[in-house]
């Protein structure tokens, strides 16, 4: 059985993230990396449809990946009481990324995010939602 909490990310923090999001794919060490990468899927003869496939894929992976940083970063101190609160070592450290990994998100029509964690316990439920 899980115990689901729902929580909110700000819509004005979502807005922060998709620009930041969007800075990082289109500036720095990042557009380095897709001209080198472009360049490399050119000397390897991999048709152009193929290339664009494969950067879209990327973006959504980092994108995603980029997402689960931003969950950490609001909702980490709070996992963290409440899984700690019943939990040690590395079976608490497997618990808090799980409960990160598969924290669904759903944009609201105001650009917030509802966020669904599924903990196992009830008690680390509770110490999760007053601790936010």
């Amino acid at each position: 059985m899980s115990i689901t909490v729902q929580k909110t990310i700000p819509a004005e923090r979502m807005r922060q993230f998709h620009q930041m999001v969007d800075r990082w794919l289109q500036e720095g060490p990042i557009k380095l990396a897709t001209n080198a990468t472009i360049t490399a899927m050119d000397n390897a003869e991999i048709p152009k449809e193929e290339q664009a496939a494969i950067i879209e894929d990327r973006d959504i992976i980092m994108k995603h990946n980029m997402r689960l940083g931003l969950v950490s970063e609001v909702f980490a101190p709070a996992i963290e009481k409440a899984v700690k609160s019943s939990r040690s070592g590395s079976e608490a450290q497997d618990e808090i990324a799980r409960l990160i990994v598969t924290a669904v998100g759903i944009r609201q029509d105001d650009e917030s995010e509802l966020v669904t964690f599924n903990f196992a316990t009830q008690s680390e439920a509770d110490v999760f939602d007053a601790s936010i």
